[in-house]
């Protein structure tokens, strides 16, 4: 669900961009969406949850986990690249 948000995003903000033409500007901006949004929803559990939100630790988490999603996408599009070519 949340690959699905960040293509949402993507698409609505960068309408012109033919991504196909450049996959790394891809890849990286999908991290850095997915990053974001990670980010927002720790906070708000946080706070939804009455607990002290530590800003540092969810932004650690939120990129290290934003990186590690991004980087499977990454790799399951290239290993498809690579089925279809076969």
């Amino acid at each position: 669900m949340l690959t699905m948000l960040v293509e949402v995003i993507m698409s609505v903000f960068i309408a012109n961009f033919k991504a196909s033409e450049h996959p790394i500007i891809n890849i990286i901006i999908r991290g850095i969406i997915i990053a974001v949004v990670m980010f927002l929803m720790m906070i708000f559990s946080d706070l939804s949850n009455g607990k002290e939100s530590s800003i540092g630790l969810g932004l650690a988490i939120s990129i290290g986990g934003g990186l590690i999603i991004s980087l499977a996408v990454f790799l399951i599009e290239i290993f498809a690249n690579y089925l279809d070519k076969k």
